[in-house]
């Protein structure tokens, strides 16, 4: 599926075009193209989902802390022990 989304890209021609041309349903189409869109987020990690969540990237050598949570506007919670999500998302509820 992601090959035709390859070569319609290639292609020149709007989705609409392409589709009648290789005999390919819009609906089908729009469907690999959603699931090629999420794929290519996920191999591209500095960008954004439009679902709101944010990829959490864990090192454990930068800082001896047990977890570090950094916000969008660059506040960074830092937790020394465990704490439950309950705990985190009253914090940043």
């Amino acid at each position: 599926m992601f090959e035709g989304i390859g070569l319609w890209r290639q292609s020149g021609l709007t989705q609409k075009a392409w589709c009648e041309r290789n005999n390919v349903s819009y609906g089908a189409f729009h469907y690999w193209y959603k699931r090629y869109r999420s794929e290519e987020e996920v191999a591209s990690p500095d960008k954004r989902p439009d679902d709101g969540f944010v990829r959490l990237m864990v090192d454990s050598s930068i800082n001896p802390a047990w977890c570090e949570l950094v916000l969008g506007d660059g506040k960074r919670l830092i937790f020394h022990q465990p704490v439950s999500v309950e705990f985190i998302s009253a914090l940043i509820g």
